[in-house]
């Protein structure tokens, strides 16, 4: 597994891979994923690349191959549509609404098209917008990236979720809070590109205490955003990735770095039920 970038570039240090063992069993590995990349992100650790090479199964979030297809975008699409008769606008004060409308022009969305869109969906497009803007990829996300070379491998694959059921996550945000959670999106959206290229650097540097900071911040006065987002998630993870050790294989995890740092961590769950955690960095 490779990539060819700065073949000159120093070895990157391998702050975000850890590995969760007990007497027994084979290791599991993690290694915290950002979806959207730049090309300094490669090459990719050697220590993630050896456990890649020797694990039994590669687990991601959802299967990313399906989140490129039209039926997923079809289904992303209507899902996130407001009702007949319904319109995002009625949902904001005026003040909010005219804000969106202006940095959603400058990523090149119109009123009209915004408009028809329920919140978690213009925040989903726009925050990809965003990102793109700022300079990183999708096409370079590091379990993007990983999953392509596990699929071509013909490596077995585990898929924590569904694309409908991370879909029917984002739906579930309250109608009630369209308001304080669009007046949060502007926020980020007119920040994303210090925002994005602090995330990188921190990445970068393998920094997990840093990105737990960013994490955090991202759900203040949020906590039950942050605990459907995050911690009803990590918890199924768990369930999920103890259920493959149990089975006896080794598994390499390759998921959002949000994931595995903080308070409520999954990593902490594999703590929590008596495996060993540890992190070369």
């Amino acid at each position: 597994m490779h990539y060819h970038s700065h073949p000159n570039r120093n070895e990157r240090k391998p702050g975000l891979f850890w590995t969760a063992k007990r007497p027994g069993f084979a290791p599991l590995h993690f290694f915290g994923a950002l979806h959207f990349g730049t090309e300094a992100m490669y090459p990719l650790p050697e220590i993630l690349i050896d456990a890649y090479c020797k694990a039994d199964a590669i687990a991601f979030e959802t299967n990313l191959a399906e989140l490129a297809t039209p039926s997923f975008n079809a289904m992303m699409s209507h899902m996130g549509r407001q009702p007949e008769g319904t319109t995002l606008e009625q949902c904001l004060q005026p003040d909010t609404w005219g804000k969106l409308v202006a940095v959603a022009n400058t990523l090149g969305y119109s009123s009209d098209s915004v408009n028809d869109m329920k919140s978690w969906y213009a925040a989903s497009v726009l925050t990809s917008a965003a990102l793109r803007k700022a300079g990183l990829n999708s096409y370079l996300g590091i379990d993007g990236f990983v999953f392509q070379q596990a699929h071509a491998d013909a490596k077995k694959i585990i898929c924590l979720e569904t694309p409908r059921q991370q879909l029917e996550l984002l739906a579930e945000i309250n109608t009630a809070t369209d308001e304080a959670f669009m007046q949060h999106t502007i926020e980020e959206l007119n920040d994303m590109v210090k925002f994005s290229h602090q995330m990188l650097d921190l990445w970068l540097a393998g920094d997990a205490k840093g990105l737990a900071k960013l994490v955090a911040d991202g759900f203040k006065d949020n906590n039950k955003l942050r605990k459907r987002m995050l911690e009803d998630r990590n918890q199924h993870w768990f369930d999920e990735l103890h259920h493959a050790n149990e089975s006896g294989l080794s598994v390499l995890a390759v998921v959002g770095t949000g994931h595995l740092v903080g308070d409520n961590s999954l990593l902490n769950l594999f703590n929590d039920n008596r495996y060993q955690i540890t992190n070369p960095h």
